[in-house]
């Protein structure tokens, strides 16, 4: 063997060597993007108009995942919510591994934002266009439109473990008041931050 063979051997080791050290960094990169994703922060995009005029359509927020592990959701957040399972909640293997339903995106689950406006064993009723919790009519300075009834029978008691909520845009929203209460491990996280259109860049209220 010649001093030639020599370096062609120790030059392919070096390639091979650092083509592993890029995969191990991209794998890693790749974990740590999903673990971001999954329990900390996930971009979502607003479809739709049921929160004008907090919300407008197109717009890209980030949802904050980490604080619910702690804390329960408190009245006036909004919250990014599961609406309807994907087809990981179809498969019993995939849907029982946390790290699974949490990490990966489903691209047909189908997720609403809305606010939330009553928690656990609150009194919600609608009473001339105005929302009452406990006897109390609440502050609707966010509120678009006449808030309607709709299908819901009021006055109702939000049970255990679900919350009730309510697009902004009171006549233009699929909320408790069609859908039903909000069971509580069905919240994925609360909006925080709007990062697009960098015309509105900042903290949502």
């Amino acid at each position: 063997m010649n001093n030639n063979d020599i370096n062609t051997e120790n030059n392919s080791a070096g390639v091979i060597s650092e083509i592993l050290q890029w995969i191990n960094a991209i794998l890693l990169a790749l974990l740590i993007a999903l673990l971001i994703r999954g329990f900390i922060f996930e971009p979502v995009m607003v479809k739709g108009s049921s929160m004008e005029n907090t919300l407008f359509d197109s717009q890209r927020l980030l949802v904050y995942k980490l604080g619910y592990y702690f804390s329960a959701p408190q009245r006036g957040d909004i919250i990014v919510f599961q609406y309807q399972p994907g087809v990981f909640s179809q498969n019993k293997y995939l849907d029982e591994i946390p790290f699974f339903r949490k990490a990966f995106p489903d691209f047909k689950e189908i997720n609403y934002i809305k606010r939330v406006i009553g928690l656990p064993g609150d009194k919600i009723d609608i009473i001339d266009n105005k929302v009452y919790v406990n006897n109390e009519m609440i502050e609707d300075s966010h509120a678009k439109g006449e808030t309607l009834p709709n299908n819901m029978q009021f006055p109702a008691t939000v049970p255990a473990n679900k919350v009730f909520v309510l697009g902004d845009n009171r006549q233009n929203s699929s909320d408790s008041r069609s859908i039903g209460f909000i069971d509580m491990n069905r919240i994925k996280g609360r909006a925080v931050f709007r990062i697009y259109p960098f015309s509105s860049f900042g903290t949502i209220k």
